[in-house]
């Protein structure tokens, strides 16, 4: 009964003060393209008055695809009084009073609006897999390395002459330069630790980075310090450390697990090179007496073996040793150690425990194959990717973990790149063409799924 009351007087007061209504368009549009705005939120308020009280109702309406709003409001003597008010959440909003008598059927209006929220970004060029993009160059430095950091921000060591003599830290965020660092020493090479923050190794220290929340942070570590007691860990999970006792002058070294609960370790694997040991410490029978003398005596004093005296003196110079060469990745809830001497990958799980034995050979015939010694994952897929080159073209072999073979092989576009990186499918790498005057840039291309 009271809303039948309600309706009653409003039906009559329209009726009293009003001969007809009127249809009503709005147009919004952008005011410096000219363009249609559709869905913007249009809110129209209008007031018949009463001799006892003034009764307000309100339209919520929403713009078309051409800008266009539509309604219609009742002649109020001969005049159409009501509150326009619309919001976009790019353009600016707009609110004004309407007070007009209207001459023509339909009253038309044209909202130009102004966007509120823009941001200008450099041009972006789309290229089809295998054509690279440049995604770092400077006219003023050059790259001369780089780590990739959780956010996908890169972290860049740059220099613009030399960089023994002069070198800084750049962070980039794909877009822009967001931070900068001068760095107080000579520079040598960037590198992650297992919590993958990015270092800068330098002739005396380590500088440690930390970016977090738009800001870098820069921490200086002894050098002495960051290689006995950081560099030695390679990747962790969220209770274990994966670490090694890998020493360049030895041809054998052993991976261990340290868990972080209840503080204790074990050995997960020994890697050794059988025949390069074997030479290693034949050395010790062709140096001359003196020589070994000295050995007798640093075993008397230390407990190592003379023949391992001799080889870490001498037989590292020769042309014969080669570093053992065995990395280790975690991928997924696995841990897979490529054991190159043994021609295997072995598979571990989270916990050390050993599943099972793939036996690889793509490391053999290298004048044929072009076999860098160099394996690099992809964190973000967890793919392992084994480097080759082959006058001067690289190439990204895909090993498959179930058969150790490679399933297929892709080409970079440009000759002689340096310090190839994988993330989430992108190939990162720095490049300058020959006999350029062109600065060290970076560049990345897509791999093909």
């Amino acid at each position: 009964m009271k809303f039948f009351l309600f309706s009653f007087v409003l039906f009559e007061s329209i009726f009293a003060f009003s001969q007809s209504s009127k249809p009503i368009c709005f147009t919004l549009q952008d005011r410096l393209e000219k363009t249609a705005i559709p869905n913007a939120k249009v809110k129209i308020t209008f007031s018949t008055i009463n001799s006892s009280e003034p009764i307000d109702s309100t339209l919520s309406l929403v713009s078309d695809f051409d800008g266009q709003v539509f309604f219609t409001l009742p002649l109020i003597e001969g005049r159409v009084t009501f509150d326009f008010a619309c919001s976009h959440p790019v353009f600016d909003s707009y609110d004004k009073h309407y007070d007009i008598k209207p001459k023509s059927d339909t009253l038309k209006f044209t909202v130009l609006l102004s966007v509120s929220k823009e941001q200008v970004f450099k041009e972006i060029v789309i290229k089809a897999p295998g054509i690279p993009d440049t995604f770092f160059s400077s006219t003023r430095v050059s790259v001369s390395d780089y780590e990739i950091l959780n956010d996908g921000s890169y972290m860049l060591l740059a220099y613009e002459k030399r960089l023994e003599k002069q070198s800084e830290l750049l962070l980039f965020d794909g877009q822009q330069i967001t931070a900068t660092y001068v760095i107080p020493d000579e520079a040598q090479y960037l590198i992650k630790d297992y919590r993958n923050n990015a270092h800068v190794v330098c002739s005396t220290s380590v500088f440690g980075t930390r970016y977090s929340n738009g800001l870098l942070e820069i921490g200086q570590i002894p050098r002495d310090y960051f290689f006995k007691y950081i560099a030695p860990i390679v990747d962790s999970n969220v209770n274990k450390l994966y670490f090694s006792n890998f020493n360049k002058d030895y041809p054998a070294f052993d991976y261990f697990t340290y868990d972080l609960i209840d503080s204790t370790y074990k050995s997960i694997m020994h890697i050794e090179d059988d025949f390069t040991m074997e030479l290693y410490r034949a050395e010790y029978k062709w140096v001359d007496v003196r020589t070994q003398l000295w050995a007798k005596n640093k075993e008397i004093e230390t407990g190592i073996d003379a023949e391992i005296w001799v080889g870490a003196n001498y037989f590292t110079q020769s042309i014969f040793y080669k570093e053992v060469y065995a990395p280790l990745f975690q991928r997924k809830d696995s841990v897979l150690v490529f054991d190159f001497p043994k021609d295997q990958i072995r598979i571990f799980n989270n916990l050390g425990d050993s599943l099972s034995t793939v036996p690889i050979f793509f490391h053999y015939q290298k004048r044929q194959t072009g076999w860098q010694r160099n394996l690099i994952q992809d964190r973000a897929t967890g793919e392992v990717y084994a480097l080759f080159e082959m006058d001067g073209n690289q190439y990204l072999g895909l090993i498959s973990i179930s058969n150790g073979q490679i399933t297929r092989k892709y080409k970079l576009y440009f000759k002689y790149v340096d310090e190839v990186k994988i993330d989430n499918g992108w190939v990162s790498y720095i490049y300058r063409p020959f006999e350029s005057t062109q600065k060290k840039f970076l560049y990345r291309e897509k791999l093909p799924n």
